[in-house]
């Protein structure tokens, strides 16, 4: 979803050149380009005096003089927005070290994935059936060799009784031979090094924070085995340093999201929040119920549905906490989520329902067209070529 003054311009589900230019006009429409300062690295992190403020290693390339540039900051608070879609996530299989370093380049990840006619007349397997994974295998093939490939661990929600057209199933790799560029699967079936010119792993990201110092700041910032920050609250707080907060991390309503967080923590950091934060105990209790709960459930910890009510109460606690801006016009004030928003979000899908109609999915991503003369309406039709209209928004 997008930040809720604007719309994408061509529905809820749109290519990464569009969100990209929504971000850059949000900073021109609102005058605050002039405040950043872009291509720019924070090399290292600390947390210093009784005040928690922070001090910023900075550096930033001088392609003039073709050197770096390094220098310090102190702040009184910082907000971490570094994302967690940086360093890509490979999982161990037997032999693919070997296998990679026999034939560079012939294994990738989604991250290095950039259009579908790379790999023109190419053999290509997808790794993984997450979006990722259905959307590049959905482009690739009107382009690549059929078929394509789809290696799965287990059933998707978007996957039907049967593969698309032109999408051949395989199970999990068991091992790779790099002396015999044989691709092994679990069910016994052999790819050998003629049948595929590209693996694509489809597998996801580990977060990275590595201008964090653990030794210095106290402890580390992230738990890499139980795949979760450590000390934190609502996602957005951290319990051991007041004046620090994180936007982006769980896995919710994107844009909207990151605007109740926002909000949220710079009510907290002016002293101008209507709610107080709970005391340390209290966070740190709702960490360990919340770790708790998820372990049973073996969901992730910073993965928060729609469809069970949580991602209502989570923004909403996070609007209690931030309240509405000052009767002077001080601060934003947090976006509704309205009847009519609740509707688009448990309406409008991205993919066919498994089994609908002929028993078999289509996964291909529907399509939006956007009403003429009107911002907040959508057409949503499907992508099989019969335009029929599922929606009017």
């Amino acid at each position: 979803m997008s930040f809720s003054d604007s719309s994408f311009p061509y529905g809820p589900f749109v290519p990464h050149w569009v969100p990209k230019q929504h971000v850059q006009e949000h900073f021109s429409r609102n005058r605050t380009d002039s405040l950043l300062a872009l291509n720019t690295t924070v090399e290292s992190m600390i947390k210093v005096g009784k005040h928690e403020r922070w001090i910023l290693t900075l550096r930033r390339h001088d392609p003039t003089r073709q050197l770096d540039q390094w220098w310090k900051e102190e702040f009184d608070a910082v907000v971490l927005c570094n994302g967690h879609y940086a360093v890509p996530f490979i999982p161990y299989v037997p032999g693919l070290a070997e296998y990679m370093d026999r034939y560079p380049g012939k294994v990738l990840h989604s991250k290095s994935y950039r259009a579908a006619s790379t790999f023109t007349g190419k053999n290509v397997m997808i790794i993984g059936n997450s979006a990722s994974g259905l959307d590049i295998a959905s482009a690739l093939v009107s382009k690549v060799r059929l078929p394509v490939y789809q290696s799965r661990r287990s059933r998707s929600p978007w996957d039907g009784d049967e593969p698309p057209d032109g999408v051949v199933w395989k199970p999990v790799i068991a091992g790779y031979c790099a002396k015999t560029g044989n691709i092994d699967f679990a069910d016994g079936t052999v790819f050998g090094p003629a049948d595929l010119d590209y693996v694509v792993y489809c597998t996801g990201y580990k977060s990275s924070f590595p201008f964090w110092d653990s030794s210095v700041n106290g402890g580390p910032l992230w738990d890499y085995a139980a795949d979760r920050l450590v000390g934190n609250y609502l996602h957005t707080f951290f319990t051991d340093h007041i004046t620090l907060g994180i936007i982006g991390m769980p896995r919710t309503l994107t844009f909207r999201s990151f605007e109740y967080q926002a909000i949220a923590l710079a009510r907290v950091f002016a002293k101008r929040n209507q709610a107080q934060l709970p005391n340390r105990a209290e966070m740190k209790r709702w960490e360990y119920e919340r770790a708790d709960s998820t372990r049973r459930q073996r969901k992730k910890f910073h993965d928060i549905p729609w469809a069970n009510g949580e991602t209502m109460e989570y923004l909403e606690a996070l609007y209690n906490i931030a309240g509405l801006p000052g009767l002077g016009g001080d601060g934003l004030c947090p976006p509704i989520l309205n009847a009519e928003t609740r509707w688009a979000l448990e309406h409008v899908m991205k993919y066919p329902v498994p089994g609908k109609d002929s028993g078999k999915t289509n996964p291909t991503v529907l399509s939006e067209r956007h009403v003429r003369g009107s911002e907040d309406q959508w057409i949503v039709v499907e992508a099989n070529g019969s335009a029929d209209i599922t929606h009017l928004i």
